[in-house]
């Protein structure tokens, strides 16, 4: 048996109206969607494409790639003060005899510990480190040099126009 149509429609009775012909709030709902697409299909609110505004295109790619720039950089900044606060450093001037010996013997445990019960290679965690650090610092420069390069066309851009 072959059914066709929406399960316990009746004849007659249309799916988005009331009775009277009004249109229920799904209806509302479904005909303002179709209105706004129908209505970015015809021709007459299509974008105009044959003649584009040169100036306003490089303007806006420049505001984009800056923004870009910019969010970069401030990654970068955020990494970089993440690494140098990771582990501080205690003054061993400031420190008594007991405490650099208690210092000393948790740094030992911590190193017997790790020997025993090793859970990744510390050789790999080094070296992705050192590239990670190395990438950063690559990265800081170019997107220093690139947003100084950007804004000084945008300054001049801004001048000549």
């Amino acid at each position: 048996m072959w059914h066709h149509g929406i399960k316990g429609m009746k004849w007659g009775v249309r799916r988005y109206q009331n009775s009277d012909g009004s249109l229920t709030a799904a209806g509302q709902k479904r005909y303002d969607r179709d209105k706004r697409e129908n209505a970015a299909k015809k021709k007459d609110n299509r974008v105009d494409v044959s003649a584009p505004d040169p100036k306003r295109w490089v303007k806006e790619d420049l505001e984009r790639s800056k923004a870009v720039v910019e969010s970069s950089a401030n990654v970068v900044k955020q990494l970089k003060t993440i690494e140098e606060t990771s582990a501080p450093r205690r003054d061993l001037s400031h420190m008594s005899d007991k405490e650099l010996r208690d210092q000393i013997n948790r740094e030992l445990l911590e190193q017997q510990y790790s020997k025993l019960f090793p859970s990744s290679s510390d050789a790999a965690v080094s070296k992705g480190r050192a590239y990670l650090t190395s990438t950063l610092d690559m990265t800081g420069k170019v997107l220093a040099m690139t947003g100084s390069a950007l804004s000084i066309a945008l300054a001049i851009k801004n001048l000549k126009g």
